[in-house]
């Protein structure tokens, strides 16, 4: 029994053996040389059809350029060629590590999942030859290079030593501060490396800022005009654009023009909401069976508006924004209701639910309780309760409290919310025409929700004493 045993075990290393040897054959048949241009390498092996502003990247690149910050337009394709960027890097410096850096491992995974897109389309023959492993968080190159998808942390970036860093989205790294000379910049002191810094504008006290002004660093500027010339927007989008332009001046400049603005007149500046950013923070899906202490806050919609939820997960005197939910418009409202029940049933831990009943008034409320939400309590939005709402939700931030995951549509609409002072020097809260601050609203009830020290039950539970042995 035991020989016939080994026999067997002798007869699959014999054949793993020969698949090995089969393998090797095939990639020496292969092996091609590779283009070390990186122009030619795109055209070549990608098969990339290149845009003026990026031939200038690439070329900056073989001139041997080591600092590169880049500003360019929403969609005029600088995730696709910093993709490229990354397979070219490591498939011609052999033994080479490429890092991409993110606020959060989500956005990283974008420009990972770009690089798999690439190699996907190559042919096979040459993917074989060059790719050893391709996970979607790491990368390894037959030559021994490897890229690495990350987000912005400290204790994961420590202990890398880099020869190419791809920085995301830059100008929402909260700890940039430190994140830039104490780390990212030391793993490149032994190995002479590149650093390509990208983002949209967002805020003027961040690095990425101050790099735009730095003429140490390589600018390259490209506005939603370049990507018209190159006939990357379709005539359909362009329209959108100029749409935007008329009703959103602000968020063009900034999305489309690629221009930084000044948000004075902000409720939460872009600074502020930067430095709320937790690179390791990620939402809850609402089939996940999360634990802890939850709370919520429910923005009803009226007639143009969204209905939005907001969840607050507290870990003492820690706010964390761990899920949230947009209703599509014209959604009717008892849609919300199932969704908040729904989390309750699965989270089990909803201490406390306030939701917006200036317009619909305490029967939505019943309809919760019926519906099993005991926790929820209405809020009327006087000018005074606005103001200690947003008061509070903007001290947590400033005092580190509150954290939100990167979530760039959610801090665009938490940028909107404007103020002003009336003549009795109350605070009057406004969103320009043409945009929404239902979320904005809805995570300030959640914050509000979980700062409230006493939870009265409703009338109807008081004499309920199960639902008392239940908490």
């Amino acid at each position: 029994m035991w020989r016939s045993i080994a026999l067997s075990e002798k007869l699959k290393r014999l054949r793993k053996r020969r698949r090995e040897l089969i393998e090797r054959k095939k990639l020496k048949k292969a092996k091609i040389k590779l283009p070390t241009d990186p122009i030619e390498f795109c055209e070549k092996i990608l098969h990339i059809r290149l845009t003026s502003y990026q031939r200038r990247l690439l070329r900056l690149l073989a001139e041997g350029h080591r600092r590169i910050v880049l500003r360019w337009a929403r969609q005029t394709g600088k995730t696709y060629i910093l993709a490229a960027v990354l397979i070219w890097y490591c498939s011609t410096h052999p033994g080479s590590t490429a890092l991409i850096v993110a606020p959060g491992l989500r956005q990283s995974l974008i420009l990972s999942d770009r690089i798999h897109g690439f190699l996907n389309q190559m042919e096979s023959s040459v993917r074989r030859s060059i790719i050893e492993k391709a996970l979607r968080t790491i990368i390894r190159f037959r030559n021994g290079s490897q890229i690495v998808a990350l987000p912005n942390s400290e204790h994961l970036l420590r202990g890398y030593t880099a020869h190419l860093v791809i920085c995301d989205e830059a100008a929402f790294f909260h700890n940039d501060e430190a994140i830039f000379p104490h780390i990212l910049m030391p793993m490149m002191a032994t190995t002479n490396g590149v650093m390509i810094v990208s983002s949209t504008p967002w805020g003027r006290r961040s690095i990425y800022h101050q790099l735009n002004q730095d003429p140490d660093w390589v600018l390259i500027h490209v506005p939603w005009t370049e990507a018209v010339k190159e006939g990357i927007y379709s005539r359909e989008f362009v329209g959108e654009i100029e749409k935007l332009r008329e009703t959103r001046p602000q968020a063009f400049r900034m999305e489309y023009e690629a221009e930084f603005i000044e948000d004075e007149e902000a409720w939460l500046s872009q600074d502020l909401l930067a430095r709320a950013i937790d690179e390791e923070l990620e939402y809850y899906r609402i089939g996940d069976r999360a634990r802890g202490q939850f709370y919520i806050g429910l923005d009803l919609a009226e007639r143009r508006d969204y209905t939005a939820i907001a969840v607050i997960q507290r870990e003492d005197q820690l706010l964390k924004l761990v899920h949230r939910r947009k209703f599509p418009l014209g959604t009717g409202l008892a849609a919300a209701i199932g969704y908040i029940k729904t989390l309750r049933d699965r989270w089990r831990s909803i201490r406390r639910v306030y939701v917006d009943i200036t317009k619909h008034g305490e029967y939505f409320i019943q309809d919760m309780h019926e519906a099993g939400i005991p926790e929820a309590e209405g809020i009327t939005f006087t000018q005074r309760r606005k103001q200690e709402m947003a008061q509070l939700l903007r001290q947590r931030i400033q005092e580190g409290r509150l954290r939100i995951p990167y979530d760039r549509e959610l801090l665009n609409e938490l940028n909107i919310e404007r103020y002003t002072l009336t003549k009795t020097g109350a605070i009057r809260f406004y969103h320009p025409e043409g945009t929404h601050d239902d979320q904005f609203w809805a995570l300030a009830l959640a914050v509000y929700a979980a700062e409230k020290t006493i939870f009265r039950p409703p009338k109807a539970l008081m004499e309920d004493k199960s639902y008392f042995k239940k908490r």
